[in-house]
């Protein structure tokens, strides 16, 4: 019996001695896929989702100040119009009737001036010529006059001749007189009339030109080159122009869009004017485009209780035909970038008691090795110390 007890106990030794060789021997860790420390550049970013916004300006409202039947609209949302293209037309009836009748009046009032200026110059040549002949008459009679007077003291003439010389003196140099007054009005008329017909032309032509003002209002062209975003009327309605101008469609300028992203308030201190942007939208998840911030909003959003900050970046123009308004934006930020540094692939790195730890193989053996991390990338994490160059570290 105690033979038995005693091989027993010798077996189980055996068993126990043989599990703990084989425990010790099969749970030492052991490499099963490696990798080499080099050096490298590496890339830091933070990931933020954004949308798509049109900037100041490209969003333009077209609207008419002019009131009357819409007689041509053929847009629709989402045509594609040119800079200058005709947009829509205004019933305009009305002010070619008031432009042909403002025309006729100006036409009336040139001829009226026309004939001013011909006829008038005649008529002052006219008078003119009359002057000499009065003025004449006036001389002879005035010479008469005095002749008759020096007849009569010599007893040579009577007092009656003298008397009807005095009475052709007077009248002569009235009608002299009075001659000069007919050239004084005619000249004053001539240029009162005259400046009269100018003052009326002027008046006409302003409101020729204020009725053609009024005509092109019912012509709308397209301030931009743009898709149609919106259509706010159709063709046949009667649109009524007041204080402000009534909108007809919205244009945008698919040139002029930018993206704002939503920084969470943990990253943006990483974010600053002049960071690279990589970003795609959903309708092109495999197409990652390029922008640069430009600015920051210094005032937070909250959403659910999170502090975002607006980083504003512009779309260039070759990436507009993948990029509309509204459209979600997933974005890499990036936020440092360094060159010749010691690199691990991200897979190598564990925690253990919340220290960053690498497997470093050692010949046939892995050791765990403690190392002070730099910034980490998309697929590999900068080793500050710890590690060298050439080193073989586990990833499995």
């Amino acid at each position: 019996m105690k033979k038995i007890l005693l091989i027993a106990l010798l077996a189980a030794l055996v068993l126990t001695g043989g599990i703990l060789f084989y425990t010790k021997r099969h749970h030492r860790p052991q490499a099963l896929k490696t990798a080499q420390v080099k050096r490298g550049a590496i890339t830091a970013f933070v990931e933020e989702t954004g949308i798509v916004r049109p900037q100041v300006g490209a969003l333009i409202k077209v609207g008419t100040r002019a009131t009357g039947l819409l007689t041509y609209l053929p847009f629709q949302v989402g045509d594609f119009v040119k800079k200058g293209e005709l947009l829509a037309k205004i019933d305009d009836r009305e002010f070619l009737s008031a432009l042909n009748q403002a025309q006729a009046e100006l036409d009336n009032t040139k001829a009226e001036l026309k004939l001013v200026e011909k006829t008038y110059p005649l008529k002052i040549k006219e008078q003119r010529a009359r002057i000499l002949v009065a003025q004449a008459s006036y001389e002879y009679a005035q010479i008469n006059l005095k002749r008759e007077r020096k007849l009569l003291k010599q007893g040579f003439t009577t007092q009656d001749d003298v008397d009807r010389a005095y009475k052709e003196f007077k009248v002569a140099k009235a009608n002299y007189e009075l001659e000069q007054k007919i050239l004084s009005r005619l000249e004053e008329e001539y240029k009162q009339k005259k400046r009269a017909l100018m003052a009326q032309m002027a008046a006409q032509k302003a409101r020729i030109k204020t009725i053609k003002i009024q005509l092109s209002y019912t012509r709308i062209y397209a301030p931009i080159s743009g898709y149609v975003s919106q259509v706010s009327t159709q063709q046949g309605e009667t649109v009524v122009a007041g204080l402000s101008a009534p909108n007809l469609i919205t244009l945008i300028d698919p040139t002029k869009l930018e993206v704002w992203l939503y920084v969470d308030e943990t990253d943006i201190g990483k974010v600053k004017p002049g960071c690279k942007v990589r970003y795609y939208v959903d309708a092109y998840p495999n197409k990652w485009l390029q922008g640069k911030i430009t600015h920051i909003y210094p005032e937070p959003e909250v959403k659910e209780n999170i502090v975002y900050y607006l980083a504003i970046f512009k779309v260039t123009p070759a990436d507009v035909k993948y990029v509309k308004p509204e459209m979600t934006v997933h974005a890499r930020i990036i936020t440092q970038t360094k060159k010749d540094v010691l690199l691990i692939p991200n897979e190598a790195l564990k925690f253990i008691k919340g220290r960053p730890t690498v497997y470093l193989l050692k010949g046939k053996k892995v050791v765990p090795t403690e190392v002070k991390l730099g910034i980490q990338g998309e697929d590999q994490t900068e080793i500050v110390s710890g590690l060298s160059e050439g080193d073989v570290v586990a990833i499995k």
